[in-house]
């Protein structure tokens, strides 16, 4: 459902937020301190983590259900249903878990009338609505910028020709161990040099790149070929990609357009570590100047899912600074651990709930007055049981031996909540019935009665399946727990319900039809 998926994108997006914040912070002693590779490696990881629309807990929790199925279609004791129905009942919060509470308003369905039928459409599902076509907006907008850009080069350049830029670019692939064709083109409108594309990848260079022309010497152009090299051997094009991603699903989150900035410069400063490797102080001065010649051309077109960068004096400070520092920075594997399980736990940390109104309790009339916590009468309970004692909570719910625990019954809904349902049995008789009555509609050919005794409330069964009939007529519609309570909220009369049960648990509840 999606709008669970918005959800769990949401937690997410918080609590990572926080970790963004804070290595902001501490990103001028981080590249004081440490490499400028395991900045970059620290923003991948979050990145990565921000395009995983789940937490450690599901994982961990999928990997405990599968262990625990052999067991589980096994047997099933009293016991361990009591204990499902109690964690399906628990708050996800968990102790110390900050939570994001939806607004009411928010999940109140806003009625849309057409012709045929009347849908329920909330304000969340409007939220839903717009952050998809903002990332697919987003997302589409660079992807084909990035496709149309590159066909202009593969259109309007020309390949390159030269003797000395082409063994210059072969002797760094092999110095670098790069393997596979790169297409190496010149292009007047160029605002740099830059690698562009995933499987055909092409080096583009602008017209000034030659041994005899400015801004660019000869000197400079093994520095500016080895930059290049250097993101293509890493594949930095596919990291860009990646952090494009990641501001495409977190649109709305300012913090994440920041990361994706900062990203992009840690990803120039670790190449830049990478070109001096080795080098003196000479190198390094004349790679500088290099980079300096580049600082005040006009820049006309920018592609992001390329290496083409260009982040301003500062940034170019920055850089300098990085290249000609002599001090010997510390590794900072230590920190990416950190980050990594920061970033597995705090998943943890941020969760959203819904408002008790939410659940469709509180003006329902079918579902009756509102409650947090569903009514459990005690006469639902055996005290005949041997070890069961009389309980409203949840955990203790043990039908007796007169209420039905198997196979198919009917049924009035008089509650509904999380977890559990709360049934008024009615009794389907026909003319062929042992209490059919003489007052009873022979026309029909059925009879709906009412079955002696109180309400009878059921737990749910892990994978209960819901269904009504739209407009109460065919077709029948498949609905989740969330819609099927939406449903009910906005229902004027009661539903017969089909409710088929198993060892005491609802697994399916479909509309029968409208009195």
């Amino acid at each position: 459902m999606m709008t669970d998926l918005f959800l769990s994108v949401f937690e997410i997006s918080v609590s990572i937020s926080l970790l963004i914040g804070v290595l902001l912070l501490l990103t001028p002693f981080l590249n004081r301190r440490y490499a400028a590779k395991w900045s970059y490696w620290i923003w991948i990881l979050l990145a990565v983590r921000l395009i995983l629309p789940f937490h450690l807990a599901d994982v961990r929790a999928a990997a405990n259900y599968l262990s625990q199925m052999p067991a589980q279609l096994s047997s099933h004791s009293a016991k361990n249903d009591a204990d499902t129905l109690l964690e399906q009942n628990i708050p996800s919060e968990q102790v110390g878990q900050i939570v994001v509470e939806i607004p009411a308003q928010m999940t109140v369905p806003i009625a849309i009338h057409s012709s045929e039928n009347r849908l329920p459409f909330t304000l969340l599902d409007l939220t839903v609505f717009i952050w998809l076509t903002g990332g697919f907006l987003f997302l589409a907008v660079h992807l084909l910028s990035c496709l149309h850009y590159k066909k202009q080069v593969l259109k309007n350049g020309t390949a390159i020709e030269n003797n000395y830029i082409s063994e210059q670019i072969s002797m760094l692939k092999q110095e670098l161990g790069i393997r596979g064709t790169l297409r190496a083109i010149k292009y007047t409108e160029a605002a740099s040099p830059m690698i562009i594309g995933f499987w055909k990848p092409v080096l583009i260079l602008p017209e000034e790149i030659s041994p005899s022309k400015e801004p660019f010497p000869s000197e400079a152009l093994p520095f500016i070929l080895k930059h290049e090299l250097v993101h293509l051997k890493r594949k930095d094009v596919y990291k860009k990609l990646l952090f494009v991603l990641a501001n495409a699903i977190h649109w709305f989150n300012p913090l994440v357009w920041i990361m994706q900035r900062e990203a992009a410069i840690t990803m120039e400063l670790s190449c830049d570590e990478r070109v001096i490797q080795g080098t003196n102080y000479t190198i390094r001065k004349a790679y500088t100047e290099t980079l300096l010649s580049t600082l005040y051309r006009h820049y006309t077109r920018k592609t992001v899912l390329s290496t083409q960068f260009y982040g301003g004096k500062q940034v170019m400070k920055k850089r300098f600074k990085n290249i000609l520092e002599q001090t010997r920075k510390k590794n900072g594997a230590s920190v990416l651990i950190c980050v990594l399980v920061l970033t597995a736990s705090l998943g943890a940390l941020v969760g959203c709930s819904f408002p008790a109104a939410t659940a469709g309790i509180k003006t329902n009339p079918v579902l009756g007055k509102n409650e947090n916590i569903p009514n459990f009468p005690t006469d639902t309970f055996n005290d005949d049981i041997p070890g069961v004692q009389e309980s409203t909570s949840p955990e203790n719910i043990t039908p007796s031996a007169a209420i039905p625990q198997n196979g198919q019954t009917y049924g009035y809904l008089s509650e509904f909540a999380d977890g559990t349902a709360t049934i008024d049995l009615q009794l389907w008789l026909t003319p062929e019935s042992e209490g059919w009555k003489p007052e009873y509609n022979d026309a029909a050919g059925f009879e709906v009665v009412d079955a002696e005794g109180e309400d009878i409330t059921y737990p749910l069964h892990e994978n209960c399946t819901f269904s009504i009939l739209e407009n109460h007529y065919d077709p029948r519609l498949e609905l989740s727990a969330e819609e099927f309570r939406t449903a009910l909220s906005e229902m004027e009369y009661q539903v017969l319900w089909i409710i088929e049960l198993e060892e005491g648990k609802i697994t399916d509840i479909s509309e029968q039809y409208r009195p």
